[in-house]
């Protein structure tokens, strides 16, 4: 098996990015893939397409995909209710909660930019804690298989999401791999100039798919990794881009209100229910 990676830059702004593990045989029409998309991207024309091809010799985790469910905000300042919650039930501070909402709309990069990787942040002080501010860490190695690729587009369909599921194929697999590896909790804004979607995601609350959670129409977005005082950073951030994971089973999907969220949150809290 083979790690395939794309980068595509213009003067150093990212563009888009990509992340395939493919056969042999796969390569040359999945390396067209990502070169056809990384010209096509409606956050521009980059000057720079950098596509690395590597062999994967170690062994390759399989791991089953987050649970995936859609919240019906309805406006921008629901987005931000219903993030702040979901972050908070992993005992992330309010404060902290909004900092990392605020940090991520304004460019987590020197200069108001986005970054071409995650920020790490401790979730009990809100302090940033990636050794680069400028790159971030990159999850990296990661895939869905074609079974359960095709079963998350079915079951997408089933809720009226089909036309975005490419993206969520891409997005629930990050996370994924994201969650099995100690991450207390991730949340994310899409940095594509049309997408006004986030997520919260860990292996506690399952994938949180939050409409107008960007504020405005803009190409600035990304992603912020919680993590515990307790971790240790340079084998969590080695783990994290290097580690081979595929994500062979897609899980459940459903689409649920705000108040419907929120009411599942209050009865988790109360410890009526025992999952999400």
């Amino acid at each position: 098996m083979y790690s395939l990676r794309m980068r595509a830059t213009a003067s150093e702004r990212h563009i888009s990015g990509a992340e395939r593990i493919v056969q042999l045989k796969d390569v040359q029409s999945v390396v067209k893939e990502l070169a056809d998309r990384a010209v096509s991207h409606e956050n521009g024309m980059p000057n720079s397409i950098k596509i690395t091809l590597e062999e994967i010799t170690g062994d390759i985790q399989y791991i089953p995909a987050l649970p995936l469910t859609s919240i019906t905000t309805r406006n921008h300042e629901e987005a931000v209710k219903i993030t702040t919650l979901a972050l908070t039930h992993h005992a992330i501070p309010q404060q902290i909660a909004h900092h990392a909402i605020d940090l991520i709309q304004e460019g987590g990069a020197p200069g108001g930019r986005s970054m071409r990787g995650a920020m790490v942040m401790n979730y009990e002080s809100g302090l940033r804690i990636e050794p680069d501010r400028e790159r971030g860490v990159r999850a990296t190695r990661m895939d869905m298989s074609q079974e359960a690729g095709e079963e998350l587009k079915k079951n997408l369909s089933a809720i009226q999401l089909s036309d975005r599921a490419p993206m969520i194929k891409e997005a629930l697999t990050l996370a994924s791999k994201v969650a099995s590896l100690g991450t207390i909790a991730e949340i994310c804004i899409s940095d594509n100039l049309s997408n006004h979607t986030g997520y919260v995601a860990s292996e506690k609350i399952g994938f949180l798919r939050i409409p107008h959670l960007k504020e405005k129409q803009v190409s600035i977005g990304g992603r912020i990794f919680f993590v515990p005082t307790t971790i240790n950073l340079e084998e969590y951030i080695k783990e994290v881009e290097e580690k081979p994971v595929i994500i062979d089973q897609a899980t459940s999907t459903r689409v649920i209100s705000t108040g419907e969220f929120t009411e599942e949150l209050k009865r988790k809290r109360e410890g009526t229910t025992t999952s999400m």
